[in-house]
């Protein structure tokens, strides 16, 4: 069986090569995503919207994974261009359950993004 921080690597390493089929192999069905402007509930919500971030993501950069028993945290710098151009340090913390991540919750300034997430009004 694999640690926490495996599952988290194993999931940020498909981020990295934009493996769809490998991330949601990873995910529960029943994951819950909270996140600083939305929370989505299940894979496939999670995955569309994170597919339109790697969208205009330029690099993503894993700084530390670290796991502990069931939980793990995960720690990159992530680079975006047009519409939201920044660079940002995002904190992630993730309970893995039977092997796949159930519960993401993210922390990272979000003012370059709200725009996004907010019919144009940041």
């Amino acid at each position: 069986m694999s640690t926490s921080g495996d599952v988290a690597k194993r999931y940020y390493d498909a981020v990295a090569k934009r493996d769809f089929n490998t991330m949601r192999s990873l995910l529960a069905d029943d994951l819950e995503f909270v996140g600083l402007f939305e929370t989505y509930h299940g894979p496939t919500q999670y995955l569309n919207t994170f597919q339109g971030l790697l969208g205009i993501t330029k690099r993503l950069e894993v700084k530390a994974v670290i796991g502990e028993g069931d939980q793990a945290a995960v720690f990159f710098e992530l680079e975006t261009g047009p519409p939201a151009p920044a660079t940002t340090f995002v904190a992630e913390w993730m309970q893995i359950v039977n092997g796949k991540i159930r519960r993401v919750q993210s922390a990272f300034d979000g003012r370059p993004f709200a725009a996004m997430f907010s019919g144009g009004k940041a």
